[in-house]
């Protein structure tokens, strides 16, 4: 055969999906977790937007973290888009809930058309991946929520899950000093957190922040609470992978990856 009949098909490993992951350039967590459940067949082609390592000691200054990997994720989306890929994860978290559903809503829609027109494909964006994962728990109406944020950030996420109509019991946050420093909080500390927002009250536990791991503590603490305990990342890849026709189930990460 000449090297001219071997024609070009798919991407030689990720032959069932290639999915272009974005991150802040800060994040680690998102790649490895996504890695870590990731079938034979799919790949991540992982691309920052770029944002300097933030010391976060302050509300505004948490604000202006947020506002950074805002203004930088249009030309990090463009720039992953040249990767050709067939599906785009958003991995970051705060900035989807940011000041609710309406104004989630319209930054899916934007980015969501910016990679069909590019590349022909379509997103997966945190908030919306949630809603999506809650409708197949009917029994949550309550919600714990943990997260590595300040407490501006804990409020935007609240502000969102009562949008699309779950109450928020309790939430507590890390309150990391920096967008770096999320990724080396220990699982420790993330269940003493969970234990302080769990009760009988509480339907489910929901974490954010991307750059937390959580996604194997996800499945341990559902074990041991007896209720759903859902991580973002397993949120987001369930959601990509499910979008994009991977029924694949996998144990160690949740019910939701698991079971749904």
């Amino acid at each position: 055969m000449g090297l001219d009949n071997y024609g070009y098909g798919v991407d030689y490993f990720g032959y069932r999906k290639k999915f272009g992951v974005l991150v802040p350039s800060t994040n680690t967590a998102v790649e490895v977790e996504y890695n870590a459940m990731r079938p034979e067949g799919v790949i991540t082609a992982t691309r920052p937007c770029v944002i300097p390592p933030f010391v976060v000691n302050t509300e505004a200054e948490f604000v202006a973290m947020v506002e950074a990997i805002s203004a930088a994720t249009e030309p990090g989306l463009k720039d992953l888009l040249t990767v050709k890929p067939d599906h785009v994860v958003f991995g970051y978290s705060a900035e989807t809930f940011w000041d609710g559903k309406q104004r989630s809503d319209a930054m899916f829609n934007k980015y969501n058309d910016m990679a069909m027109e590019i590349a022909g494909c379509g997103i997966t964006f945190g908030a919306q991946a949630i809603l999506d994962a809650f409708e197949l728990y009917p029994q949550i109406k309550k919600v714990g929520v943990v997260s590595p944020y300040a407490p501006i950030g804990n409020t935007m996420v609240e502000k969102f899950l009562n949008d699309i109509g779950y109450e928020v019991v309790r939430m507590k946050g890390h309150n990391s000093p920096g967008p770096v420093e999320i990724a080396h909080e220990p699982f420790a500390k993330s269940r003493e957190l969970v234990r302080q927002v769990d009760g009988d009250d509480v339907d489910a536990i929901l974490q954010a922040g991307t750059n937390l791991y959580f996604a194997p503590l996800a499945d341990a603490l559902e074990k041991e609470l007896g209720k759903p305990v859902l991580a973002i990342n397993t949120i987001t890849w369930w959601h990509a992978l499910r979008s994009n026709g991977i029924p694949d189930r996998m144990d160690g990460f949740g019910s939701l990856l698991r079971e749904h």
